[in-house]
Parts: structure tokens; sequence; C-alpha cells
């Protein structure tokens, strides 16, 4: 490709992604009913066909441009992440639909393997990992609390369905120093509900991530593995995950739900309660689990011998978080 048709191309793709933007931002904020939600997916699915082709059928003397739409179209789906509820199947089919996107690059390449040979190695080298984490560094400052669960379910899902696994296990990593890993009780309270969010979408994820002591060796993503202050002070001075790391946030939820706010009490014992259960989920033995599971089935059985039911569940006793001690 000439030097002129490179530029020509340059000024098609800004011409591109400018028209994609001002299009999304005013579709975003609109965003109310199901039809709306419906069609932003259609929408972003349009763009991901021009992004992702772009990607593979561009030399390397327009790399750079070609990333920014990349950019571009993580930043539609981050977007459209915060804005979806993190309980609603909106945010599965988000997910699907970035999945999809992976699925799509992998046959483009496998039925034009000539004209794709000189594209990135891989559907992870488009950084959408990277997009994800430099939406979340703001977020965690300046989001409301629904943003971030929104973001947080959105970026859980993909984790448990194997996009960018270690990637975003950093990124979870990272979240849960900030968020628990401190002694600053108004930041704890204020990043609690999020928190949740994620051990409850990917925690048998990070409990494995735990068992197996995952970290990285790269320089540039030591800062994300690293303990917080408060979980330094307890002993705790092995970057990345760790069963150590995994008990001190368990422990730090458990206090929680003795907090003196009922709201705040009962997110940090929901969030303690789907972590009892990710080791026995496993068959993995996690200290405290078993002893747990013990009182709760003693405690049911005398519930169901009083009640005169035919069953009891969680709901119809009184448990207590302290059992695990």
């Amino acid at each position: 490709m000439s030097a002129s048709e490179t530029s020509s191309q340059v000024d098609h793709n800004a011409r591109f992604r400018q028209e994609a933007q001002d299009a999304f931002a005013a579709d975003i904020s609109t965003l109310s009913s199901e039809r709306d939600m419906l069609d932003e997916l259609t929408s972003i699915r349009s763009f991901s066909f021009h992004f992702i082709k772009d990607a593979l059928r561009s030399p390397p003397a327009v790399a750079g441009v070609v990333q920014q739409g990349l950019y571009q179209l993580w930043h539609m789906f981050l977007e459209t992440a915060k804005v979806f509820d993190h309980e609603s199947a909106y945010q599965e089919k988000l997910v699907a639909l970035l999945l999809w996107t992976k699925e799509f690059d992998s046959l483009y390449r496998s039925l034009h393997p000539t004209r794709t040979k000189t594209a990135a190695a891989s559907w992870e080298a488009y950084r959408f990992a990277d997009s994800l984490q430099a939406s979340w560094e703001p977020l965690l400052t300046t989001g409301t609390a629904l943003q971030q669960c929104n973001l947080a379910a959105f970026s859980a899902k993909a984790l448990a369905v194997g996009i960018c696994r270690d990637s975003i296990g950093r990124t979870a990593l990272w979240y849960l120093r900030e968020a628990l890993e401190t002694d600053d009780e108004p930041k704890v309270i204020r990043l609690l509900p999020a928190t949740v969010v994620w051990i409850e979408q990917c925690g048998d994820h990070l409990l494995t991530f735990s068992a197996r002591d995952q970290s990285s060796e790269e320089e540039s993503t030591a800062h994300f593995l690293a303990p917080g202050a408060l979980a330094l002070r307890e002993g705790i001075d092995r970057h990345g995950f760790s069963m150590q790391r995994w008990l001190f946030w368990r422990r730090r939820l458990q206090e929680f739900s003795h907090h003196a706010d009922p709201a705040v009490a009962q997110t940090a014992r929901k969030g303690f309660m789907r972590m009892i259960n990710c080791g026995r989920n496993l068959d993995y033995n996690v200290p405290g689990e078993a002893k747990f599971a013990e009182k709760l089935q003693a405690v049911m059985g005398e519930a169901l011998v009083t009640s005169g039911k035919n069953s009891v569940s969680g709901d119809d006793i009184d448990i207590d978080v302290d059992w695990v001690d």
C-alpha cells in the first residue's frame, strides 16, 4: 500500500470512528425500553463486523489506527455494560456478544489465512482486557454504586466464560484489594455492593486462582497484584492470588456482616455466604467451610424438627457467620 493510500485509509477510518462515536453516544443516552436495549446490541454487533474485519485486513502500517477502532468498539461494550442492570438478562446477552466477536475473529481467520497473515496473533491482542481495566480505574472513585455493580457483573461474567481469564482475574484481584484490603471503612462500604457482585458471578474462579497461588511475572502488572495496606499489616505479603488473601477477604466480609448499618451488614453477609460455599462447590477443602456446613446442617435439622415442615432452607433459620471460626 502506497503512502497516499495509507493516508486515505487513515482519514476514512477517522471519519468512520467519529460517526460511530456520535451514533453510539446518542443511543446510549436514551436506553430505557427492552426494544432500546436490543437495538443497542444489534448496533454493537454491526460495529463489531467493521472493526474486527478492519483489524484482520489492514496492513501493519496502520496498526495504530486500527487499534483506535478496536478501543472504540470496547468502549461501546463497556459503556453499555455500565448501563445494563447487573441483574438483567441483557448483561448475559452483552457477554455473549463479546464472546461472539472472538469467535467471529477466529472464523474469519480460518477462511482467509492469506489475507489475515499480517493481523495480530490472536483476539486477545486486540486489548479488550486493557480497556476493561482502564474503564474500571476512574469508576472506582467517580462511578455510582449501580455503575460499579453493572460493570462488575459484566466483568465477572466475562471471566466466568473464559474471556481473558488471567487479565480479568488481575482486574478482579485489584478490585478486591481496593475494596477489602484497606482500613478506610467508608471506601469499603462504598465498594461493597460491587465486591459482592464479583464474588457472586465468578467466586469459583477466584477461589481456584487463590488455591493455585496464581500470579504473574510481568513487571507491567506488578502493581495490580500487590496486597493492600491492611493485608500487609496482617502479614500477607505475597503478590497475586493466595489462600491467605481469600481467607482475609472472607474475614472482612464476616466482620462487616456485624456492621451497625443493617444494609451494609446484609450486603456483606450475602458476599460471605457466597464465599463460604465455593470450596464445597469445587470439592476443595477451604479452612472453616466444613465446620460452618456442619453447624448449619445441625441447626437446620433442629429447625426441621421444631417447625413440623417437610423441609427448611437457610431463609428459615438464623445463620451465624461466626460459625466459621
